[in-house]
């Protein structure tokens, strides 16, 4: 089958991206949101964002819709909306006597297993699969892709084909608590909230270390604020209890704090950092009231590389064991959603000498001091 018609349920950041990018190269969209105020919002963006680049041709190929009857006669339903369950199970139970025989369905499929939607769904399993869209949506060329063992491989396939499409890498993943990406972004900031609660460092001096070593586009503490802290804080406690709440992956205190104050990062302009007009402008002064050793400690960027990367590489290997992914899959997966130039298992092969676990002595703890 060739998908065509694309209906999209969310006019938040990820559906509108999505939509964009769609109309963008010639498909008719239409985008769905429960909130009329969301929805203008969204088709205003994409209505703009089209002006700019010179294509206000396209903009018949795009409508807002708020009765999901309208996606009747679509190939491919793609959830962008972030729901709770309930809300997610009354969502399915309108669309489903909407979706024509042959139209795919691609649930929202980050940090929630697939299978957990699919148990209360009861949506047609061989034409359900997961997308995870990666943000920020028009420009990261990665979507995981989810599929189950009742999806069928034209389904599968005319998915694929449709990313590719527009630009994007699919990676297939097989389903689990946050598929690759989410999985292996808790060691790496849990890492990183521990040196910080150690006192090796401000949440500056180990973002720097962590690029200048790794050549990465942005440091942990930069990529919390980015995501959000409370959107992060929600994985981290998901994925922690969906594992079986394995002691390494235990959900930050400190970030929980945060996120109590409301200091959720950009969005909020402040979190590890204080933002003006979307850029760090300082370093958020209330930190060295949370954390007692803030600093305590001056840290070589290689031991603070070695200590953010090596909980990385452990996790990756027991995530591939997991559910039988590839080393090229879980590296492709994390340099295109971390902006690494490497992936975890390139890095413990060429900087090996780094990841070797540092032996702890006395002085090394900070209750000595």
């Amino acid at each position: 089958m060739e998908i065509k018609a694309i209906g999209i349920i969310g006019g938040n950041t990820t559906g509108c991206g999505a939509a964009e990018l769609f109309v963008k190269h010639g498909y008719q969209v239409r985008l769905y949101d429960d909130f009329k105020d969301s929805l203008n919002v969204a088709l205003a963006k994409i209505s703009w964002s089209l002006r700019q680049a010179g294509k206000e041709d396209l903009l018949g190929n795009i409508e807002g819709i708020q009765d999901l009857s309208k996606f009747s006669g679509a190939d491919i339903v793609i959830e962008a909306a972030s729901k709770s369950p309930e809300e997610r199970k009354l969502l399915y139970t309108k669309l489903r006597p909407h979706l024509d025989g042959g139209c795919v369905v691609a649930a929202r499929c980050a940090v929630t297993p697939l299978k957990e939607m699919l148990d209360f769904a009861e949506l047609p399993r061989e034409r359900v699969l997961g997308f995870h869209l990666l943000k920020p949506v028009r420009t990261n060329g990665l979507v995981e892709v989810v599929r189950t063992d009742h999806t069928k491989d034209e389904y599968v396939e005319a998915a694929v084909a449709l990313l590719r499409k527009i630009g994007k890498t699919p990676i297939m993943v097989k389903d689990n608590p946050g598929q690759i990406v989410e999985r292996l972004a808790r060691p790496f900031l849990l890492a990183a909230m521990r040196l910080l609660e150690s006192g090796k460092g401000y949440p500056h001096e180990i973002d720097a270390a962590f690029k200048e070593v790794g050549g990465a586009a942005a440091g942990p503490f930069e990529m919390l604020d980015l995501a959000g802290l409370d959107s992060d804080f929600r994985a981290s406690e998901a994925i922690y209890a969906a594992l079986g709440s394995p002691e390494r992956l235990t959900p930050s205190p400190t970030l929980r704090r945060l996120v109590q104050y409301g200091q959720l990062g950009r969005k909020s302009t402040i979190g590890f950092y204080i933002y003006e007009e979307g850029r760090i402008a300082g370093e958020n002064p209330g930190l060295p009231n949370m954390i007692k050793y803030l600093g305590l400690k001056k840290t070589g960027k290689e031991e603070i590389f070695g200590e953010l990367m090596r909980p990385v590489v452990e996790e990756a290997k027991l995530l591939a064991a997991e559910i039988m992914a590839s080393e090229y899959d879980i590296e492709t997966a994390v340099k295109l959603a971390f902006g690494w130039p490497k992936g975890p298992f390139a890095y413990s092969r060429d900087l090996a000498g780094l990841l070797e676990k540092k032996k702890v002595s006395e002085f090394d703890k900070l209750d000595t001091f």
